[in-house]
């Protein structure tokens, strides 16, 4: 009976989502990040929105004045769509919040601090506490938790406390802590950085990162711990080489690595979102219609882009417009596009339970 149920819900959503035009559909791929303070200082953003070209936001420091103003922001941004946005930000705690002191909000502790300092119960509390205040100024996916390993060489993760331990089963645990926090309170979450950037003594928003020599298979055990449990939400791809399973694209644009490894051996069915498609690791690599078109057809259903601006385009109708024509010349298959609707569909329907 479970059987014939499980088929006829692929067969109505098949049907369900045979209508929706494709540029819908693109758009929902689509979170950019902006300049502004305020929605009605973009006002092509504001369209964008308005013609679904936008499926999420990314809030960074420069966007995040005092609580009034954010919450300001976030209602007007929520307003002008159609579909509902995911408003997304980093606020991992520590030197990772986007949400912090300088802008009148509290400061919250490095993942380090808390898996040295606090209980399992105890760092529930404080995430908890963490994931209401987003929820309360209209942030409904926090990028995090880190599920990197530690290591204090590492310049991005270990050096500045990103990470919870070395040892996957004490960053299982917290980690664990922080999403189901977060799913109480409304808050959509994103382990990362798949398939790991713990061990990488470059830092990929600045310089080409590989971590072959130092990567250790563990770092994929608390992917794979979160995923049989079905706690994985969605899961952040870092701009990573590891010649293990590809020798010539990062993770973030390897079909081996998502479809293969992630999709494949690991079993994972929810969102994979990109790290931001800007940064210098993938950007001095492939050109931006190149990341855009490898990175979906890897298996990425959000194109992370922390600019409203590339190559003297507004982003939103640019990556249209780039896998529009790959629709056409058959760089992409619509099937893919689909897939990627459906999982960021079901994604956003996760805040409606």
């Amino acid at each position: 009976m479970a059987l014939r149920l499980s088929f006829f819900l692929v067969l109505w959503i098949s049907s369900a989502f045979a209508s929706v035009p494709v540029e819908k559909m693109i758009g929902q791929m689509v979170m950019v990040g902006f300049k502004e303070s305020a929605l009605e200082q973009n006002k092509p953003l504001q369209e964008a929105i308005k013609a679904g070209e936008i499926g999420g936001v990314l809030l960074l420091g420069r966007n995040i004045q005092n609580p009034s103003q954010l919450k300001t922001l976030t209602t007007a941004l929520q307003r002008h769509a159609k579909t509902p946005l995911l408003i997304s930000v980093d606020q991992e705690g520590g030197r990772v919040a986007r949400l912090n002191a300088n802008n009148g909000f509290g400061q919250t502790p490095s993942a380090r601090e808390v898996a040295t300092t606090l209980s399992l119960g105890e760092a529930y509390a404080l995430y908890l506490a963490m994931a209401k205040e987003l929820k309360e100024h209209g942030i409904n996916y926090n990028l995090g938790p880190v599920v990197d390993f530690d290591n204090p060489a590492a310049p991005i993760i270990g050096k500045i406390g990103r990470s919870y331990s070395s040892h996957a089963s004490v960053v299982s645990l917290y980690a664990g802590a922080f999403v189901g926090a977060h799913k109480e309170a409304g808050v959509l979450s994103a382990l990362k950085h798949f398939p790991g950037h713990g061990s990488a003594l470059t830092d990929s928003h600045h310089a080409l990162t590989d971590v072959t020599q130092t990567w250790n298979i563990e770092e994929l055990r608390p992917y794979y711990e979160f995923i049989e449990i079905q706690k994985a939400q969605s899961i952040m791809v870092a701009h990573v080489y590891l010649h293990r399973f590809d020798d010539n694209f990062p993770a973030s644009l390897s079909t081996k690595i998502l479809n293969g490894v992630l999709r494949g051996t690991l079993g994972f069915e929810g969102v994979i979102i990109s790290d931001d498609l800007l940064m210098e690791g993938v950007a001095k690599t492939f050109s931006f219609k190149e990341r855009i078109i490898h990175s979906v057809n890897a298996g990425v259903d959000i194109l992370l882009i922390s600019e409203f601006t590339v190559e003297n385009k507004h982003t939103p109708a640019h990556v249209q417009t780039i896998l529009l024509n790959a629709l056409r010349t058959g760089e992409v298959d619509l099937k893919t596009i689909e897939k990627a609707y459906e999982r960021i569909t079901r994604f956003k329907n996760t805040l409606l339970q």
